[in-house]
This record gives structure tokens, C-alpha cells and sequence, in this order.
């Protein structure tokens, strides 16, 4: 998230808008990433005698499908859009709107892809958390029992296990709240992306009844 964009806290603070433009320039190709990774190895030697082994080296690979084409909305006014995991298709001259949500209005993340002409919508569920920022962690509900434990051995060395569990009861009911606002927050901008995905069909239907209408 940028340092300048501020991760949506409330419901009250969900933006959402959507543009709609002609597909051009389509590109698809496969990019492979090679991992090695090595484990092993070594020995010893003493008066010429022992053994070395060679280390062990594993390869691995993965393959991630990517869609490249350009959003035309305009004279002078396009953009590039980059897909990387495959899951949304489009060839040249189709509609397509483009969901954004945000903390404030008239900016955001790219949420979600609808082609107009296939009907397909492609949002996929780790693009609902770029405008919320990290979801909550817990660490907190392992590190607390530890401190409590420790604070009650220095100071009441008899109920050091009851502190302990007072600790790990608090953090974990404080991280259950914490996970609960942040799936609340989470559905509601799933919502409000159906919201502005229904609009941006309604426009298009509007359009395309103008068009037809024109042709007769």
C-alpha cells in the first residue's frame, strides 16, 4: 500500500468506482521461476581416513500465466493492465470495466474485472484485502502467555501458570475481535465491489441499447 493511501478502517470509509474501456493490445505468455535449494553435505578427514558427501541440490519450478493488454477509455486516455495468475480472458475490442475501491473517492485498488462480452468476472479473494492493509497478526496471542508467565515468576512465583493463562486468555480474545472487525470490513467490500459491478452493467446495457437503437 502506498505511504500516501491510508488502508480502509470503517465501512464508512469504503470507495468504490469503476471505468470501462475497449481492450487492445492483447498479450499472453508463461513466465517459469527456478528455485534450488541445497542440504547436505561435508564430512571428515583424519590420517587419510573418513568421508565427504556431496550436498544434496533440489530444483523446483513454477509457472504463473500472464494476461497483458491495454485499457483504451478514450481519446489520449488508456492504461496498461498487467494479470498475473491467469483466471480473466479478453481479446481485442471487448468491453471491460475495471473495479476500484478505496479510502477516499475518485482512487483505488484494481479489485476486480468484468468483460462485458463473455460476461466473466474476475476478482479474486486476495485482491479484498490491498485496501485494508495487513490483517491482524497473532503473535500476540503466543508471546503473551510468555511474558505473563515470566512477570509472575519475578513477582508472584506461586501463580506464574495463572498469569500465564490470564495472558494468553486476554491476547486471544483481543485477536478474536480484532480478526471479526477485519472479516466484517473484508465483506463489506466485497459488497460494495457487487454494487459498483452492477452499475457498471447496467451503463453498459444502457449503451449497447443505444447503439442497438442507432443501428435500427
Amino acid at each position: 500500500m502506498s505511504n500516501n493511501e491510508q488502508p480502509i478502517r470503517r465501512a464508512e470509509d469504503i470507495h468504490g468506482f469503476f471505468r470501462t474501456g475497449i481492450v487492445r493490445g492483447v498479450g499472453n505468455w508463461s513466465e517459469t521461476h527456478v528455485r534450488s535449494s541445497t542440504s547436505g553435505g561435508g564430512g571428515y578427514v583424519h590420517n587419510g581416513m573418513g568421508h565427504i558427501s556431496a550436498p544434496r541440490v533440489s530444483v523446483s519450478s513454477t509457472t504463473t500465466e500472464v494476461t497483458r493488454f491495454f485499457m483504451e477509455y478514450g481519446e489520449d486516455d488508456e492504461e496498461e493492465v498487467t494479470i498475473k495468475g491467469g483466471g480473466f480472458a479478453a481479446r481485442e475490442g471487448q468491453r471491460v470495466t475495471v473495479v476500484r475501491i478505496g479510502s477516499r473517492p475518485g482512487w483505488g485498488y484494481d479489485v476486480a474485472y468484468h468483460n462485458h462480452n463473455t460476461g466473466k468476472t474476475y476478482a479474486p479473494d486476495g485482491w479484498l484485502v490491498w485496501p485494508l492493509g495487513k490483517s491482524p497478526s497473532a503473535a500476540l496471542v503466543l508471546i503473551a502467555p510468555i511474558v505473563g508467565a515470566i512477570a509472575g515468576a519475578l513477582l508472584l512465583p506461586s501463580l506464574w501458570w495463572f498469569l500465564g493463562l490470564a495472558g494468553f486468555g486476554w491476547a486471544f480474545y483481543a485477536w478474536r475481535q480484532k480478526a471479526g472487525e477485519y472479516r466484517t470490513l473484508k465483506e463489506a467490500v466485497r459488497q460494495r465491489i457487487g454494487e459498483v459491478l452492477a452499475d457498471a452493467k447496467a451503463e453498459h446495457g444502457r449503451v449497447r441499447a443505444g447503439r442497438e437503437g442507432e443501428a435500427a
